[in-house]
């Protein structure tokens, strides 16, 4: 069954003995990403980490590393192997058709679970616990991190970036590095190629 949420993944790792809790104050700034870059380059990929006195920013723990090895992925995806989970998504993509009628009707389980796995759209979500509107938001109330000594400054490394293209409404999930400038202000850095750059020309 699916993860809850992410402290239920977080007691998880803990129960398997895949995390380290850190209790002494770190920065946001180089300190974060220097202890996590050490421990990432162990031969087992170390642990995941959980910075739970971060300077600046009590009660906002980081988690680094969570999914570092092939043990934590696996625990992730709830899965044994990989094959598994590779031969599920062969199958939803290339799927055999059937050819009698109980075979149709034993492909109803795996229609209904990837209709499951479809975005829905409800009236309440965890994620509607806290909203913050337009004066309101500062972007540095989060504990992005600067991660390297000649960065501009701090970074989401590795964000999940939505956008719509405004033309026929299709979607794009992309991962493009984000530069905090001000409290309500970011840099999105992608190539012109990419669809979150090509949406945003669009708009413009």
């Amino acid at each position: 069954m699916p993860y809850k949420d992410l402290r239920e993944f977080i007691e998880v790792l803990e129960k398997e003995g895949e995390l380290y809790r850190v209790k002494e104050k770190v920065s946001p700034i180089l300190e974060i990403t220097e202890i996590a870059d050490r421990i990432m380059k162990m031969p087992d990929g170390g642990k995941a980490l959980l910075f739970e006195n971060v300077e600046g920013y009590e009660g906002i723990p980081v988690l680094i590393n969570a999914f570092g090895s092939e043990k934590r992925m696996k625990l992730a995806l709830e899965v044994e192997n990989f094959e598994d989970i590779g031969w599920k998504l062969y199958r939803i993509l290339k799927p055999e058709v059937p050819n009698t009628f109980l075979d149709k009707l034993k492909r109803i389980p795996e229609l209904k679970k990837l209709n499951d796995a479809l975005p829905k759209t409800v009236k309440t979500a965890p994620v509607q616990e806290v909203v913050k509107m337009k004066e309101d938001i500062n972007i540095f109330d989060f504990p992005v991190l600067k991660c390297w000594p000649k960065d501009g400054g701090r970074f989401i490394t590795l964000p999940q970036v939505v956008s719509k293209d405004p033309e026929n409404n299709l979607r794009n999930v992309g991962m493009y590095r984000i530069q905090l400038l001000d409290r309500d202000k970011v840099a999105v850095h992608w190539q012109i190629h990419k669809g979150g750059a090509k949406h945003y020309w669009k708009y413009k």
